[in-house]
């Protein structure tokens, strides 16, 4: 494993005369249109950046297949050792710690390059842990990174969620696997509310992590309103609106096993009496509802574009489900919407937003901006990382 820090299991990559400034920049993701041509073993873990002389410009995890040919972790003369990548768990575990004193047990570990491990992330859920290892590179020392985490979190179990799209570009076995003593499940407690997770089979690493603080002011709003949760997947959101006194809450979703989720958490946490669950396309829902005139409406949807070439749809789908979602809020009511879409910005997002309220003919207020958790933390070099935006809205 180790061996492949070595120089001469590195492979060397010769940067292209004129691209220095990717280096500059520090950006990570060192593309093939960046390279001139590359020297040594081609099934390297480890690449090194090289100008003309030779002169080390950049070192991380190589890919063969990829787009992304390395994920550049150390720049100029920083050596990167095992020792880097070690105390970049132990750094990334050790910002978290604090999150774990708070009634909560549930976080992200390693966000990729937002802690400088790109292509490699961790989530924890009580005593399990699961990683998304998505660089060929990190594959070939995931060994490393497997021990390591097991020295800093003890988990009973680690999942290694190998059913991603990125990993079949790279060529990269898709079975996961389960390292320890399964089942892959777990009870956690995120703000002192329970939810059960099972990461074998549900979406992401298992829960929607990343929306915590944005569940959590959902708690602050709700009292007294009724609340309609779009595309609620486990239920979260109506669970932390009915314990922050909603009178009502109806869960939507077009995954019957996603509507047993709701239901299940919204149990563990006593509020099934106060809420619905349908099983239902949420663009269709809404366009067949009638006027409801809810008073909170939270709109959580899937990525709607998951490269630029569906940037365009994606917008179309983003507007449609926004317009219609305004035609249902009564005076004074809320609307809590986002978008996970990288290739969508903040900006063009708010566009998309206003247009819908245009054309809902609705005056509308942006009380908040908002994006994931502080364990998510987004690289100041790599600003694609911020893929979660979203708007808190009041409708007059």
């Amino acid at each position: 494993m180790t061996d492949y820090f070595k120089p001469d299991a590195r492979r060397i990559l010769w940067i292209r005369q004129g691209r220095d400034r990717l280096i500059a920049n520090r950006h990570p993701w060192i593309f093939t249109g960046a390279i001139e041509r590359e020297d040594g073993p081609p099934d390297a873990a480890i690449g090194d950046l090289v100008d003309a002389r030779g002169m080390r410009l950049a070192s991380g995890f190589y890919s063969t297949h990829s787009q992304i040919r390395l994920r550049a972790l150390t720049f100029a003369e920083e050596e990167l050792t095992p020792e880097v990548i070690q105390g970049r768990i132990r750094a990334a575990v050790a910002r978290r710690s604090s999150l774990g004193s708070a009634g909560t047990n549930a976080m992200r570990l390693v966000h990729s390059e937002g802690d400088e491990l790109s292509g490699v992330v961790a989530d924890r859920y009580d005593d399990m842990v699961v990683l998304e290892i998505t660089s060929a590179g990190a594959e070939r020392i995931a060994e490393l990174i497997i021990e390591t985490l097991r020295r800093e979190i003890h988990p009973r179990v680690i999942l290694r969620s190998n059913d991603l799209p990125s990993r079949k570009h790279e060529k990269l076995p898709l079975e996961s696997e389960i390292l320890g003593s399964p089942p892959a499940r777990a009870m956690i407690v995120e703000n002192g509310l329970r939810f059960a997770v099972d990461a074998a089979e549900g979406q992401k690493t298992g829960f929607f992590l990343d929306q915590r603080d944005n569940r959590a002011l959902v708690r602050t709003v709700a009292a007294g309103r009724r609340v309609l949760n779009l595309f609620s997947y486990s239920g979260a959101f109506g669970v932390y609106a009915a314990a922050g006194g909603a009178r009502a809450v109806t869960n939507v979703d077009i995954s019957a096993s996603a509507v047993d989720k709701a239901r299940q958490n919204h149990d563990l946490n006593g509020s099934t009496d106060i809420a619905t669950f349908e099983v239902a396309d949420a663009f269709s829902y809404l366009r067949g509802a009638g006027r409801q005139e809810w008073d909170l409406v939270v709109c959580d949807p899937p990525a709607f574009a998951k490269s630029r070439h569906e940037v365009e749809r994606a917008a179309r789908g983003y507007k449609d489900v926004n317009l219609h979602a305004l035609r249902q809020l009564g005076p004074g009511g809320l609307l809590m919407t986002f978008s996970c879409s990288g290739h969508i910005s903040l900006d063009l997002f708010q566009k998309i937003v206003f247009g819908a309220a245009i054309d809902a003919g609705r005056r509308v207020s942006i009380l908040r901006r908002l994006t994931a958790g502080e364990d998510h933390p987004t690289s100041l070099f790599c600003p694609e990382g911020e893929y979660l935006k979203g708007l808190l809205l009041e409708v007059h």
